[in-house]
């Protein structure tokens, strides 16, 4: 009487280990860098809970998102000396926005699919930059830096290159952007648990190297991208800074009536 249910189980384990496996998930294989330029102030409450999103989200995709905590607006505030605003900073707010809520986020500066605006809620931000981490990039960048410590001088190059598979004229303007980050600044912050006057922040915008906020023409609308070499010179690091903290940052971008961010990279500043 027990060998019908034992015959029963062996066939059972039988079929299981013959059913196939479900195939194995591959991450996106391309070398596209994604900027996030998050929307962010000290006197924002819930802007912590943001950071640590785009923490968690870096840590997931090392070395595939480039962070600019650009502070500005309503919670962009000074307290008592401790300010982490700057005028390029303010003038990306006007330009990107309107910041409807914070924190917000642009991502690549891209308007998606049933949005009409670039700052985009927290529950939006994993998803949208795990989508840009799938595309191509049309170009490839290298960047270096040549940081003197007698002077606080630095001077930034940034190589642009035609990816191999992209040989078409540009419908649109392209530009460079470069700018220059500062992390583990620690100071005031408002949380939802309170003030934290020793809080880190972490991918603050420092300034905009470049001779415009919005970007430098490097290849108008018409031609093909090629190779283009830009270097900032002779910029003089702020007393205030911490260059062993600093990153140069630059990522090339469509200029004009789309905005769209095609490619980053990020260096320290001083190796």
């Amino acid at each position: 009487m027990r060998i019908l249910p034992l015959f029963s189980t062996i066939i059972l384990l039988t079929l299981l280990s013959c059913e196939e496996l479900p195939p194995e998930v591959t991450p996106c294989q391309t070398t596209r860098v994604v900027l996030v330029e998050e929307f962010t102030g000290i006197d924002c409450v819930n802007c912590p809970i943001g950071a640590d999103k785009l923490q968690q989200i870096d840590y997931q995709n090392p070395g595939k998102i480039v962070i600019v905590g650009i502070h500005a607006g309503f919670f962009a505030t000074d307290h008592d000396g401790f300010d982490l605003k700057c005028t390029d900073g303010e003038n990306l707010e006007s330009f990107l926005g309107p910041v409807q809520g914070y924190p917000s986020a642009s991502i690549n500066r891209t308007i998606f699919e049933g949005e009409n605006q670039l700052p985009l809620s927290l529950p939006q931000w994993a998803g949208l930059i795990n989508s840009e981490i799938c595309k191509r990039p049309i170009a490839e960048l290298s960047l270096s830096t040549n940081y003197s410590s007698a002077d606080s001088m630095v001077s930034v190059t940034v190589d642009v290159q035609a990816a191999s598979y992209f040989a078409d004229i540009l419908d649109y303007d392209l530009g460079l952007t470069i700018l220059i980050t500062e992390s583990d600044i620690v100071g005031y912050q408002k949380t939802p648990t309170g003030v934290d006057s020793f809080y880190v922040h972490k991918h603050v915008l420092r300034d905009v190297l470049s001779s415009d906020f919005r970007g430098d023409l490097i290849v108008p609308k018409g031609q093909l991208i090629n190779s283009r070499s830009v270097t900032i010179s002779d910029y003089k690091i702020p007393a205030e800074w911490n260059p062993q903290k600093c990153y140069a940052l630059a990522f090339i971008h469509y200029k004009g009536d789309r905005l769209d961010v095609l490619q980053a990279i990020e260096k320290k500043l001083v190796d």
